[in-house]
């Protein structure tokens, strides 16, 4: 009874990974062309002011930490240029155990990025030319052209540039949606990670007081469905496209063979325990 339950509750959480399911934010985005990838001179949702708005850059920093960011904004709308690359890695998860991930900037989940609301987020996305696959990002803090994964479709060497405007606060997930099988292959396979959108003028209680924090992490689940071999052991794989064939097999059984809290066993433990 309880092992149904749980390929129910693996189910909807399978079929909520590959459901395209975006916020009610505004979508503004400029694809450079020149670049390589994207819609070649697809422009939409273009503010001729928004040229004229400063800008400053993000440097994003590997879970669970945060990048440098104020609370409260300071001054009006900006422009927040990021970038991210995409790594194709073979990653061990747990002592002895690895799967062929893929990532945005090398971890899982991938970066946390901090905007304020109305400030448009500019960022580069890279897929080396050493990758194997083609790969996009799906922001569900932007609606419009799949949140924007129609517009950033980049194959090995390729770069793509896309600017959105953060029009609700909260926190969503993105990830890579490529089309088809590749979307939840993509996903289990690390291609996720987070965007917090913090209100203009700062957080606030449950009274309208404005309130803060000290300190803050950020932690990411990930399960990861490893097949094993004929001698019982889990098997190991020489690259993303030579392992699909196995970890679909083992994801259409619901259940996951690992289960890892920012990418592998022990990652918030011992010297790495959070203070």
């Amino acid at each position: 009874m309880k092992n149904n339950i749980y390929k129910k509750i693996k189910l909807l959480k399978l079929l909520a990974m590959t459901t395209l399911i975006t916020s009610s934010f505004a979508f503004a985005t400029h694809s450079h062309p020149e670049t390589g990838g994207g819609l070649k001179g697809f422009n939409i949702g273009i503010n001729s002011n928004v040229d004229n708005l400063p800008r400053v850059r993000q440097d994003l920093v590997a879970p669970p930490f945060l990048p440098k960011h104020n609370q409260v904004a300071v001054g009006g709308p900006k422009i927040v240029e990021i970038e991210m690359t995409v790594i194709e890695k073979e990653m061990e998860i747990a002592p002895g155990v690895f799967v062929q991930a893929m990532t945005f900037n090398g971890s899982n989940p991938g970066p946390m990025i901090i905007v304020h609301e109305g400030d448009y987020v500019e960022l580069t996305l890279k897929n080396p030319k050493t990758n194997s696959l083609e790969h996009n990002i799906d922001f569900h803090s932007s609606t419009g052209a799949l949140g924007a994964g129609a517009l950033t479709h980049v194959a090995p060497g390729e770069e793509v540039v896309i600017r959105w405007k953060a029009d609700k606060t909260g926190t969503f997930v993105y990830h890579c949606a490529p089309g088809g099988t590749m979307i939840p292959y993509h996903v289990v396979a690390g291609m996720n990670g987070a965007i917090m959108v913090l209100p203009r003028d700062g957080l606030k209680d449950e009274k309208g007081n404005a309130t803060s924090y000290d300190k803050g992490f950020y932690i990411g689940e990930q399960d990861w469905y490893v097949m094993k071999g004929a001698d019982g052991k889990f098997k190991r794989y020489e690259s993303p496209v030579v392992a699909m064939g196995d970890t679909m097999k083992v994801m259409r059984g619901l259940i996951p063979s690992h289960l890892t809290f920012n990418g592998k066993v022990g990652s918030l433990t011992g010297d790495n325990a959070m203070k």
